[in-house]
């Protein structure tokens, strides 16, 4: 069953407006804040990066799966939960899968992580289609 190409480029200029967002989001904390410390430049980015989960989970919910009805409660309790979820998945594939053979098979980092980032956005579609936003999954609620 393969999806519409509309979605799955839907799918992706999500993703780079996401990124983006992201990155334009830790600069304003660092620079706003004048955070000059490891430690609290940490601390910005793991602020940014759950905002930049919670921008792109709405993002998607609105543009790539809007077919896909839900309440409230449905979207706070199950599917943004859900999101992080396979947004996790996604990470720990990452650092203890796809990083690791590639760093193996002496892919340069680089490459590894551009492999990494496509490999994991199609986890996460296939994740986010058919458990996170897929209503089949989110009844009796």
């Amino acid at each position: 069953m393969v999806k519409s190409k509309q979605q799955i480029l839907r799918y992706i200029v999500c993703g780079v407006i996401t990124a983006i967002f992201n990155v334009v989001f830790i600069y304003i904390l660092i620079e706003t804040f004048k955070i000059n410390t490891p430690v609290f430049r940490n601390i910005a980015n793991l602020v940014a990066i759950e905002i930049s989960l919670l921008f792109s989970f709405f993002v998607y919910k609105t543009w790539v799966w809007s077919s896909y009805k839900s309440s409230r409660k449905e979207i706070l309790w199950k599917q943004i939960p859900r999101y992080h979820i396979s947004c996790g998945v996604v990470v720990v594939s990452r650092i203890f899968l796809i990083f690791p053979i590639l760093d193996w098979l002496k892919v340069n980092y680089q490459i590894n992580t551009l492999i990494g980032i496509a490999l994991g956005s199609v986890i996460n579609y296939i994740i986010s289609d058919k458990w996170v936003f897929n209503n089949k999954t989110n009844t009796n609620f």
